[in-house]
């Protein structure tokens, strides 16, 4: 014979258990537990229902039964006959909770002070009082007085947080509030939605690949943000507003409130192939190539992207000044000055010998030109 109380064997159990057990997921998990699910006839006004199951049950957590949500309302200090048993209650309410623009997604349910159970999904409220419970299990909620949220296109105000009385659960009381049209978004019930904005200040930009910019943004009352890119295989983003090019093509880069991806704002980023530059070093003298004994000459840096000369001075170059093989050091010259376009070379009283003067591209290093230049006697 079962005997399902046995108290130090549970295979009968278990096997009631994988007979006419349901498979359920407790706090978001991926993994199923196996548990067996009964009716109760505990509270008519609500949708509750027994539960027991080997694996560890506790008050708060929440049970995914049949694309519906019950928390676990009723004390479990243990098992009771080799199973934890307890009672879930149907969670028919999911509020947008607003703390300074930091967003809790609470599901729960609602009872008012005189009309007793909110169940469902209409809600009928009279006096202005009512009381939310939900879990405490959140671990990221951070909820405080005076935090307000949408119900049935009414705005309620928190005025008090019971973390104590029914450990694992929060108990919220709560307030009618005014409506601010000007502030609360109606159409997707996010109490104070519309003064919480996250806005990239940065404009519409072009980003060559393998390139790098700093998105600038904002967020209201510094409220967390997080970042998402329309298309990665052309540009990423990281956390905290860095975008990348990663190949040809026009991106949207997205900045989201961290706890209400409804809040957001876009920018376009057109990632293209870098240009094609290269370096000509020129010098008006009619002999460029050769500075005098004790005499200076100067070099102008002239920089093409593609066959097209730059004409300002957006793609600076850096100078260097080497010996005739291009690597070691000279005695023979020195460089006067330089600027990213400009460099004077001094002949140091040679009267013979040559010095390679490179410029390089400070953007790309790749891109360089070297002049060989030689040094004369003054007569």
């Amino acid at each position: 014979m079962i005997n399902v109380f046995n108290t130090s064997d549970t295979t009968d159990y278990e096997f009631i258990q994988n007979q006419i057990g349901t498979d359920v997921y407790v706090n978001g998990s991926s993994s199923a537990i196996r548990t067996v699910i009964t009716n109760t006839n505990l509270e008519q006004n609500y949708d509750d229902k027994k539960i027991s199951s080997i694996s560890p049950l506790n008050r708060g957590d929440i049970v995914l039964f049949q694309d519906k949500k019950y928390m676990i309302i009723s004390e479990i200090t243990g098992q009771r006959y080799n199973k934890f048993k307890g009672i879930m209650r149907y969670l028919p309410h999911t509020i947008i909770v607003n703390d300074a623009c930091r967003f809790s997604v609470l599901d729960c349910y609602i009872s008012v002070s005189n009309l007793g159970v909110a169940n469902g999904q209409v809600l009928s409220i009279s006096d202005g009082d009512i009381t939310v419970y939900s879990t405490e299990y959140y671990k990221d909620l951070e909820l405080r007085i005076d935090a307000r949220f949408l119900l049935n296109s009414q705005a309620f105000k928190v005025t008090g947080i019971d973390r104590f009385s029914k450990p694992g659960m929060r108990i919220l009381s709560c307030k009618k509030d005014s409506i601010n049209a000007s502030t609360d978004d109606l159409v997707n019930g996010i109490a104070g939605g519309f003064a919480c904005p996250v806005d990239i200040v940065s404009n519409s930009a072009e980003l060559f690949i393998g390139a790098s910019t700093q998105l600038s943004y904002s967020s209201a009352k510094d409220a967390p943000v997080r970042f998402g890119s329309s298309d990665e295989g052309i540009a990423v983003v990281d956390s905290n507003g860095l975008v990348t090019g990663i190949s040809e093509g026009v991106v949207t880069i997205t900045i989201y409130n961290a706890t209400n991806g409804r809040i957001s704002d876009t920018v376009t980023i057109n990632v293209i192939i870098p240009m094609a530059y290269s370096i000509n070093i020129t010098n008006d003298s009619s002999a460029p190539n050769e500075i005098k004994n004790g005499q200076s000459k100067t070099y102008s840096a002239e920089v093409y992207s593609g066959a097209v000369l730059v004409t300002d001075d957006s793609v600076p170059v850096s100078w260097q000044l080497f010996a005739d093989d291009q690597v070691s050091t000279t005695t023979l010259a020195t460089i006067a000055s330089q600027n990213g376009t400009l460099c004077t070379v001094k002949n140091n009283a040679a009267s013979s010998g040559y010095v390679q003067l490179k410029a390089t591209l400070n953007s790309d290093n790749t891109v360089i030109a070297w002049i060989r230049i030689r040094m004369r006697p003054l007569f």
